[in-house]
């Protein structure tokens, strides 16, 4: 696994960014040009080019969070690549929506898992997730530490030229993302990548919640999010709502994987797919998530408490159901989990990451700078 440390302001941090993984941005676009191109059978540029036409989520990045912005151009001028490429590629929940609308048959790739559960009274909370992506991803893991020139730490699990996968910050703030992607989208809202660094930017739960209720949401997407012995909570956001899922066996943790279990807002899939059957909804629009989530309720049921670090490791090692994914098909849009994420949200926090499938990964610890 890659890591880089940046810091200073959001253009400097960016242009640190760009200068030391300069090559390997390269490599990442070049692999996510060849995805699109074997996909879709055109140009990749040109697809881009009218994907970026047809929306417009510039305005309220620039109204919620600016400097992340500049960050991103930082990245493309010390990477010497096109800004729209690189902007393009933070929008990375948001293309496949477009891409599904330009070729209807077109798979979602990515699906994750997510846990979190408060331990005992005073006691640590812990949030986890499997980050699920298209396999041509492997190699290219980067474990970025970001320091904001207040004193704010973020660790996050990305790839190189991207601002954010998931992470959590030195405050103990942790996030983790499940797409939702029959959820109603905005081709005006803020990209789940802004979102996600927008949150890891406050230093409260409370702040968090209240930017994740106020913005516009560009795309469907659950979020698990916790604070320093605070409950573990999941809002699962489409381009008109948040709904908060509560598990029906427990009020102790939440879990979630990528289909929506409060969120009602489906008139636009539901309008794609009244004609599709059974099999064709769960390829285009649930993937393995309908098997996942049983496999992960099961587990959890069988515990007599709430779910520990090991016993979240062991959660999302399991082969049942595709929770772990070894990236075993010969596809390389087949899903891969390019990381395990156990989120240790503390006055201390730290986090342990197996960087590939947690069934054959080992995890290492990571922490905050002091």
């Amino acid at each position: 696994m890659l890591e880089l440390s940046v810091s200073g302001s959001a253009r400097e941090r960016g242009l640190q960014h760009g200068e030391a993984l300069r090559a390997e941005i390269a490599e990442h676009l070049d692999r996510w040009f060849h995805s699109i191109e074997t996909d879709l059978k055109t140009d990749p540029k040109a697809y881009l080019r009218e994907f970026l036409e047809s929306t417009d989520f510039l305005p309220a990045i620039d109204k919620w969070t600016p400097e992340l912005l500049q960050e991103v151009e930082g990245i493309a001028e010390a990477a010497n690549q096109p800004f729209d490429l690189i902007f393009a590629r933070q929008l990375s929940d948001e293309e496949p929506w477009h891409r599904r609308e330009v070729k209807m048959s077109a798979a979602g790739f990515e699906g994750c898992s997510s846990v979190g559960a408060r331990q005992k009274a005073g006691e640590e909370t812990i949030i986890a997730q499997n980050m699920d992506v298209a396999q041509w991803c492997d190699g290219l893991q980067l474990l970025l530490h970001i320091r904001y020139p207040d004193g704010l730490q973020v660790m996050q699990f990305t790839l190189p030229g991207k601002i954010n996968l998931a992470g959590m910050n030195s405050a103990g703030i942790g996030i983790c993302c499940n797409t939702l992607s029959q959820l109603d989208y905005s081709r005006t809202g803020l990209p789940e990548d802004f979102v996600v660094r927008g949150v890891l930017e406050r230093r409260t739960l409370e702040d968090a919640l209240s930017f994740l209720e106020s913005i516009p949401h560009a795309s469907g997407q659950n979020y698990t999010l916790a604070g320093p012995g605070t409950a573990a909570i999941n809002l699962e956001c489409s381009a008109k709502s948040v709904a908060r899922y509560v598990p029906d066996f427990s009020t102790d943790l939440v879990y979630h994987t990528n289909h929506p279990l409060a969120n009602t807002d489906r008139e636009t899939m539901d309008s794609w797919t009244r004609d599709m059957t059974e099999a064709q909804l769960r390829q285009y629009y649930f993937g393995t998530s309908l098997e996942r989530f049983p496999a992960m309720t099961t587990f959890l049921s069988n515990l007599k408490g709430p779910p520990d670090a090991e016993d979240m490791k062991a959660l999302l090692s399991l082969r049942e159901g595709g929770v772990s994914r070894r990236g075993d098909a010969h596809t390389q849009n087949d899903n891969l989990t390019l990381g395990c994420l156990i989120m240790h949200l503390s006055e201390s926090p730290f986090m342990e990451i197996a960087p590939g499938p947690p069934c054959q990964t080992p995890f290492g610890r990571f922490e905050f700078a002091r």
